[in-house]
C-alpha cells in the first residue's frame, strides 16, 4: 500500500476517533471536574508532585476514559438499541461515526479498550507514589465508564440511575481524585466543590436529553433516561422540568454549603438560578431551543468550575 493510500485509509478513522471524542461537553463535564480539583490542590500548601507532566497525564487519561471509552460505549449500545439512528438531536444522539461509516463497531470496541487501559496504566502510576487510595477513583471512572450503558446494567436506559450511579459519582471523583494525588488529603471544601459541579453537570446533561426522547422511548431496549421518564408520565413540557429540578437542587446545597462551610459556595446560587431560567423557558418540542440554552448551560458550569478552583485555591 502506498503512503498516500495509507493515509486516505487512515483518515476516517482519525476523523471518527475525533468526533468520538466530542471535545465540548468532555470539557465542560470530567476536564472541568479534573481542573478544579487541580486548581485548588494548587493553592493547598501540602501539595506535590503538581507538575505539567502529572496535570498532563491525569487530564489526557480522564478525557480519553471519558471521550473515547463512555462515549464508544455509548455510542455502539446506542447504536444497537436503535436510538442513534433516529435521533433528532444537534448536540446529542451520540457522534454518528457509525451511521457516516467512519468508524465500524470492532475499530469502536478496540479504541474503548484502549481508553481505558490507559486509564488504568495513569492510575498504577499516581498509585505508586500516592498510595493504592488512588484506584479508588480509578474504579469509580471506569465503572462509570461502562456501566453507563453497556449490559448488564444499562445505567443510562433506567430513570434517576444513569445520572446518580454512573455521572454524578464520576464527576465528584474526578475532582476529589485530583486533588488527592496532589496533596495525599480529602478536605470538605474539596468534596462539596465536587459535589456542585457534578449537579450543574448533570443538570445540562438531561437537558442534552430531552431531543432524544422520542427515538429514546422507540429503542429497543426503551432507553428511559429520567427526562423520557417524566415525557411519558406527564408530557413534554413536564421533561424540561428535570434539569430544573437538579439546578434546584444545587441552590439548596449551595445554600447550605455557605451557610456552614464557607460563604464561597454561595457563588454557586448566581449560575444554578440562570440555568433555572433557561430550563423553565425551554421548548421541550423545539430543537433549536433545546440546543441554545444547553450551550449556555455548558458554557456556565466550565465558567463555575474555573471560578470556584480559582476563589478556593487562591483566598482560602
Amino acid at each position: 500500500m502506498s503512503s498516500y493510500s495509507l493515509l486516505i485509509s487512515i483518515k476516517p478513522k482519525a476523523l471518527g476517533l475525533w468526533r468520538l471524542l466530542r471535545i465540548m461537553p468532555v470539557l465542560a463535564s470530567s476536564a472541568s471536574a479534573f481542573i478544579l480539583g487541580i486548581g485548588l490542590a494548587a493553592g493547598y500548601p501540602g501539595h506535590s508532585w503538581l507538575n505539567g507532566l502529572n496535570i498532563g497525564i491525569i487530564i489526557l487519561a480522564g478525557t480519553i476514559l471519558h471521550g473515547i471509552t463512555a462515549h464508544a460505549c455509548n455510542d455502539l449500545e446506542d447504536w444497537r438499541s436503535g436510538t442513534d439512528r433516529s435521533s433528532q438531536g444537534i448536540l446529542s444522539g451520540g457522534s454518528g461515526v457509525i451511521k457516516e461509516g467512519l468508524l465500524n463497531e470492532g475499530s469502536i470496541l478496540l479504541a474503548g479498550l484502549f481508553g481505558l487501559v490507559l486509564a488504568v496504566g495513569a492510575g498504577i502510576y499516581f498509585s505508586s507514589f500516592r498510595g493504592p487510595f488512588v484506584l479508588v477513583f480509578l474504579l469509580v471512572g471506569a465503572w462509570s465508564a461502562l456501566s453507563y450503558t453497556l449490559p448488564p446494567f444499562r445505567l443510562a436506559y433506567r430513570p434517576f440511575l444513569g445520572e446518580w450511579l454512573a455521572m454524578f459519582p464520576a464527576f465528584v471523583s474526578c475532582t476529589a481524585g485530583s486533588f488527592y494525588i496532589f496533596t495525599g488529603s480529602l478536605t470538605r471544601e474539596v468534596v462539596t466543590a465536587g459535589i456542585l459541579h457534578g449537579i450543574l453537570t448533570v443538570g445540562w446533561i438531561m437537558q442534552h436529553h430531552l431531543p432524544d426522547i422520542p427515538a429514546d422511548l422507540q429503542a429497543s431496549p426503551r432507553k428511559i433516561t429520567t427526562p423520557a421518564a417524566f415525557c411519558e408520565k406527564w408530557g413534554p413540557s413536564a421533561a424540561r422540568l428535570v434539569p430544573v429540578f437538579y439546578y434546584l437542587f444545587a441552590v439548596v446545597i449551595s445554600l447550605a454549603a455557605g451557610i456552614f462551610l464557607n460563604p464561597v459556595f454561595l457563588l454557586t446560587v448566581f449560575p444554578a438560578a440562570i440555568c433555572i431560567y433557561l430550563a423553565a423557558s425551554t421548548d421541550a418540542l423545539d430543537i433549536q431551543s433545546i440546543t441554545y440554552r444547553e450551550k449556555w448551560m455548558i458554557c456556565i458550569s466550565t465558567g463555575h468550575a474555573a471560578a470556584l478552583a480559582f476563589v478556593l485555591g487562591v483566598f482560602c
